[in-house]
């Protein structure tokens, strides 16, 4: 089985049935050959974006609630810090591509390779990690 991160988006498509990436993001959370993971910045993410878009809150908590039951979640700690910091002086990041780069030092640090995403060139360039694009 591979591991793989969920990005924001998968989520966020995955619950938006009127989104023409949905189809894409329920088949690739619905495959059983992966493991998957979300970090807690992806969670924070997910609830504004919701936000944004008017979710209702119950609706994106229960949807939560169940991407959770088939996910780990990934905290950052002391070593994911170290390697953000890396991956800052490294690559240099501005704007949101900043928070990209937390992302990756948690999965850095828990040793997993992939992750998930529409919009790959969020994390074009970036060596450490494996982009697995769902369409």
């Amino acid at each position: 089985m591979t591991d793989v991160l969920l990005d924001t988006n998968i989520l966020i498509y995955a619950l938006d049935k009127g989104n023409p990436f949905h189809h894409d993001a329920v088949t690739l959370i619905s495959d059983p050959s992966l493991n998957f993971f979300i970090a807690t910045k992806n969670i924070s993410e997910y609830f504004a974006v919701c936000s944004k878009l008017g979710i209702p809150l119950p609706k994106a908590y229960g949807f939560y609630l169940q991407v959770c039951q088939n996910t780990q979640i990934l905290y950052p700690d002391h070593q994911s810090l170290s390697v953000f910091e890396q991956l800052l002086q490294k690559y240099q990041p501005t704007g949101n591509r900043v928070y990209d780069m937390e992302i990756v030092s948690v999965a850095i640090v828990h040793q997993i390779p992939e992750v998930a995403k529409v919009n790959v060139k969020d994390f074009s360039g970036i060596s450490e990690i494996k982009v697995r694009p769902i369409r």
